[in-house]
């Protein structure tokens, strides 16, 4: 147990050191964003000052030989806004870095959730073949999927019924996968949980809505790769485009 905290504080620490980081860069970007915007601006004033140029061009074109130092100027000007184009691109660079960067460290942050979420619900000394009671467990970890996915749509009830079913760490396993694949892989809008519960079995029946499907053969081979992964609880009875169907059925 001690081994436990002193992983879970490592991690936590771990964490808000990402957090930190992620901030950081965020302010770095904003300010980056902000020095783009006046560069910009002033190239759109170039801009206003080349066209206006140009003009004048034209009418002394038409009446008067052009004064040396008004064609000079007009080419000075054009040199500026190459140079400001150039230091345009510079920052959209910095700022795609920047960006490419925080989406890094999102992700580290992602997975550190993860390990947080199976250490709180599962004990060190949990092996695959050890169990832990069912319903309760599983309540706790919906908690928590629900703080991982705070903006998903996840329809759940806690469980009011009573069973002798044990979870076991392999099921653990194969709904982190399932979560893993729908969650980053697919990308859904909204999962739907059904049980039913009695003394000595149980049955959860998932129903995932993917949003919109833009490479269909991709789609269909998350099956395959997803079906590899799974537990021997769980088996996939629907794959379509407009809806996913997961069960898992545990037995005393």
């Amino acid at each position: 147990m001690e081994k436990k905290k002193e992983k879970s504080y490592l991690i936590s620490q771990l964490y808000d050191y990402l957090e930190e980081q992620i901030q950081l860069l965020k302010t770095d970007r904003h300010q980056l964003n902000r020095k783009m915007y006046e560069v910009m601006q002033e190239k759109n004033e170039k801009e206003g000052t080349i066209e206006n140029q140009q003009k004048i061009y034209q009418i002394r074109k038409i009446f008067s030989p052009l004064p040396l130092e008004i064609e000079e100027s007009k080419q000075s000007v054009s040199e500026d806004v190459i140079k400001i184009e150039k230091d345009i691109k510079e920052f959209q660079k910095k700022i795609h870095d920047k960006d490419h960067r925080i989406e890094e460290l999102l992700s580290y942050q992602k997975g550190l959730e993860e390990d947080l979420l199976f250490d709180d619900i599962v004990t060190e000394d949990v092996n695959e073949d050890e169990k832990i009671p069912f319903v309760p467990a599983f309540d706790e970890l919906m908690k928590y999927i629900k703080k991982i996915y705070p903006t998903a749509r996840l329809n759940y009830r806690e469980s009011k019924e009573e069973s002798k079913v044990c979870m076991t760490f392999s099921f653990l396993k194969g709904f982190h996968e399932i979560f893993e694949i729908l969650m980053d892989d697919i990308g859904v809008f909204v999962i739907n949980f059904e049980k039913t519960i009695d003394e000595y079995k149980i049955l959860i029946k998932i129903e995932a809505k993917p949003k919109i499907i833009k490479n269909a053969k991709e789609f269909y081979e998350k099956r395959s790769a997803l079906e590899k992964e799974l537990t021997k609880e769980f088996s996939v009875t629907r794959w379509k485009t407009n809806s996913i169907n997961v069960q898992a059925l545990i037995e005393l």
